[in-house]
């Protein structure tokens, strides 16, 4: 396992922690799922721009705005303290930017130069026995499922439609109505949104709707739950979505 180190501070990957070394007592910070991913992916890109489009699609199906991510980063930059905050830049409707070199530095260090043949063989013994217990108290779960979602160009736009499905059979089921959605989409004299996300529950009885702008940093979205469905999706015509706010 291999922790990240961004100055005195070290990332933590398996606990999902930030943690202050600088000092006797240690400071942590626990980290949420979209707090992990902004700082995982800053330091994947060590010193490029991360764009906040590219995060929230790390995070799908899970459907994330631009103003969770500004979030985050705030946290993120508070717990850093006034001294280390600006080692997180924000470029203006692109993304952020991680200014400081970052340093992997291994927890473990097996290496037989500066290990006693007698602590090898101990750290041998360890390994295997790790082995055979994530063999024997481990399991698969079988009922765990994620469906990556397609992304549909909505024609003559700039814009792009999201289906997030529950599962993988969901993905089959409205596929053809996805499209024709899409097309529907298409026929607006002016879509509003350059981001439409659809997640259709799998009885086909509620649509949920997240509509956003890449450019508005999450302050102008739109939320639109439709329930009593009954899996029919006939209600979405041209004066359905223009009263709705898809289109102007």
């Amino acid at each position: 396992m291999v922790n990240v180190y961004i100055g005195p501070y070290r990332f933590d990957v398996e606990l999902g922690e930030l943690i202050f070394t600088g000092s006797e007592k240690a400071s942590t910070f626990k980290l949420s799922n979209i707090e992990f991913l902004v700082i995982d992916q800053l330091l994947a890109a060590r010193g490029q721009v991360v764009s906040i489009e590219s995060m929230c699609d790390k995070l799908l199906p899970t459907v994330v705005t631009h103003h969770d991510i500004a979030t985050a980063v705030q946290n993120i930059k508070r717990f850093l303290g006034t001294e280390h905050a600006s080692w997180i830049e924000v470029i203006s409707k692109q993304g952020y930017l991680l200014h400081v070199k970052a340093q992997n530095k291994p927890m473990f260090n097996c290496t037989l130069n500066s290990f006693s043949i007698k602590n090898y063989v101990l750290c041998l013994i360890l390994g295997i026995l790790l082995i055979i217990f994530l063999a024997t108290n481990l399991q698969t779960t079988s009922d765990i499922r994620l469906s990556m979602p397609d992304k549909v160009k909505i024609a003559g736009t700039d814009s792009i439609l999201v289906p997030i499905y529950e599962n993988d059979a969901d993905r089959d089921k409205y596929h053809s109505r996805i499209k024709e959605l899409s097309q529907s989409l298409a026929s607006c004299d002016k879509l509003k949104w350059q981001r439409v996300y659809i997640a259709p529950s799998s009885d086909g009885n509620r649509l949920e709707f997240l509509m956003n702008n890449l450019a508005d940093d999450g302050k102008a979205c739109n939320n639109l739950k439709v329930n009593n469905v009954a899996n029919n999706w006939h209600f979405i015509d041209s004066e359905w979505l223009k009263k709705a706010g898809f289109c102007e």
